[in-house]
């Protein structure tokens, strides 16, 4: 299986990856590129404030796919972007689903259960909530 531009990553190593006891301590004012050091393979970042889920894909743990899943049942489509390391939008980063137009909570919910149930580890931001310090959207 590819994992990017690293190049093939096998199953074993994948598994050694996984961020699996890391407590993650972030408040909703993170910017994006400090939830993207904290997120992994097989975890999820949720900033209820703002209605921000972040994440990384993976061959081993298809979040994307899984969101996308939950959004067909739902019978709409996501809101997903993809951030950057840098302003240009070189170096790709997580990528960030929207769910705050949402009439309640309950899609959040069912996208948040749906991640735990494929071994999807969720850290949540901590309050008070202010904006982000910087965008990481790439120049249009």
């Amino acid at each position: 299986m590819s994992g990017g531009g690293a190049g093939t990553i096998d199953y074993v190593l994948a598994t050694g990856l996984r961020c699996n006891d890391r407590v993650v301590s972030l408040t909703a004012a993170a910017s994006p590129v400090e939830v993207f050091y904290h997120l992994g393979m097989n975890r999820v970042h949720y900033v209820p404030q703002h209605g921000f889920l972040y994440f990384v894909n993976s061959a081993h743990f298809p979040v994307r796919e899984i969101i996308h899943q939950v959004f067909k049942g739902a019978q709409c489509t996501p809101d997903i972007e993809q951030l950057y390391l840098d302003e240009h939008g070189y170096y790709k980063a997580a990528q960030r689903l929207t769910l705050e137009n949402k009439p309640d909570e309950t899609l959040a919910m069912a996208v948040l259960v749906a991640l735990r149930m494929k071994d999807i580890k969720i850290s949540m931001a901590l309050a008070p909530s202010i904006e982000p310090k910087h965008s990481t959207q790439a120049p249009k």
